[in-house]
């Protein structure tokens, strides 16, 4: 395929300026004619805006807005190409009109809006536009933009509600961080001082204190090297399928947050699954998208076993069952939805008891995790307070 620039004129005598991805001329003009465009004149070049504008990301709010723009024009008899220019204009000097506006240009020239979409990776992912190929197959387009709104409306929220419950721990987090490190690098250091002056002997607590304070002060560069180095090697590390499946698993399990971790794994597999299936997507490539969406590598490497058992004709439920990833209760309502016909009730009832779960469980998670991380600071103050309170006695008693 090679880039072309093109000038050319509607049947209403209007000039029209783009770019588009040809094999030739002739494919070129074919292809514009079809739209009830007329060319007068084309160039090979490469397709530079087309190349930047593809590199853009915009915030799920913005994807979310354009999504119930795109419902209520489709809604109301308006044609997909006018939609398209309409958000575009009203969306001008934005990341969303310059995507927007390749986007009306590609499908007014007959290119289906999925594959529009798909030039646009950062912007519109594989699901999105399986979903809207399903959509734009069935004629079904609004109810599909109106599915996604509410799909991506929920991750907003989950997203939102994680964060309002990391806010605190957060805050406190550093708080306790810049004391620990005044009391190691400053308290300590003083207290040592005074300790070799009067020559006593000192408890190991004081000891190992004593060593965390000289690590800090002397050793910094390195540990500066390691909080760099560290997630770098952490990143590359990231890069072995082994060790990204075991790191995930690990998560899985961990005390406390390890159930909302896969909570939240699940959840996105069911809210996926339930979208794909509804809008008509088959199965197994509804498993396939699902495999690189649910951001978990353990679950993402069960999904593909499942999808190789699909495949081989056997339930999807009886497939899930034989990974410890996916709880009796998800494998039951999905077997459920297999032999009443309704697989895809099944889904969206999982993704809505998930809805439900997941706020309650976050909150459950962080009632812990507060007074646990108040605790610990309380600890590590009251074990530096006592390693300088213990020499103290010792030659308190000594007189």
């Amino acid at each position: 395929m090679r880039a072309f620039h093109y000038r050319a004129f509607d049947a209403a005598g209007h000039i029209t300026t783009g770019s588009l991805e040809a094999d030739s001329v002739a494919t070129l003009e074919n292809r514009l004619r079809e739209a009830g465009i007329w060319l007068l004149e084309a160039r090979e070049g490469r397709m530079e805006r087309r190349a930047i504008i593809s590199r853009l990301k915009l915030s799920r709010a913005d994807v979310i807005g354009v999504f119930v723009q795109l419902t209520l024009l489709l809604r109301a008899g308006i044609t997909l190409p006018n939609a398209l220019q309409r958000l575009a204009e009203d969306n001008q000097g934005l990341k969303a009109g310059a995507v927007l506006a390749t986007l009306r240009d590609q499908v007014s020239i007959g290119v289906p809006l999925h594959r529009a979409m798909a030039s646009y990776p950062r912007v519109f992912t594989p699901e999105i536009t399986a979903v809207v190929e399903a959509g734009e197959i069935s004629g079904q387009l609004p109810e599909v933009f109106a599915s996604l709104q509410a799909y991506f409306e929920w991750c907003d929220q989950l997203v939102a509600d994680v964060r309002q419950a990391l806010m605190y721990p957060v805050i406190v987090m550093t708080a306790a961080l810049g004391l620990v490190l005044m009391l190691f690098t400053v308290v300590v250091p003083k207290f040592v001082v005074l300790l070799t002056e009067l020559a006593l002997e000192v408890p190991t607590l004081t000891k190992i204190v004593m060593g965390i304070s000289q690590l800090l002060l002397r050793g910094w560069p390195l540990l500066i090297l390691l909080g760099v180095g560290g997630p770098l090697a952490f990143r590359a590390a990231l890069r072995s399928p082994r060790f990204a499946v075991w790191l995930d698993r690990q998560k899985m399990e961990l005390p406390v947050f390890g159930s909302l971790v896969s909570m939240i794994a699940l959840s996105r597999f069911s809210h996926n699954l339930a979208l794909l299936y509804r809008s008509g997507i088959p199965l197994l490539r509804g498993l396939e998208i699902c495999r690189n969406l649910v951001g978990n590598r353990a679950l993402s490497d069960a999904l593909e076993a499942a999808h190789q058992g699909v495949l081989e004709g056997r339930p999807l439920s009886r497939c899930l069952s034989e990974h410890d990833v996916f709880p009796q209760t998800l494998v039951t309502m999905i077997a459920t939805g297999e032999t009443s016909g309704t697989l895809d009730v099944a889904l969206q009832g999982v993704a809505d008891y998930y809805n439900k779960v997941i706020p309650r469980r976050i909150k459950v998670v962080f009632a812990v995790f507060n007074p646990a991380m108040m605790l610990s600071l309380i600890a590590v103050v009251g074990l530096v307070a006592l390693a300088v309170i213990l020499p103290i006695l010792q030659l308190w008693n000594a007189r």
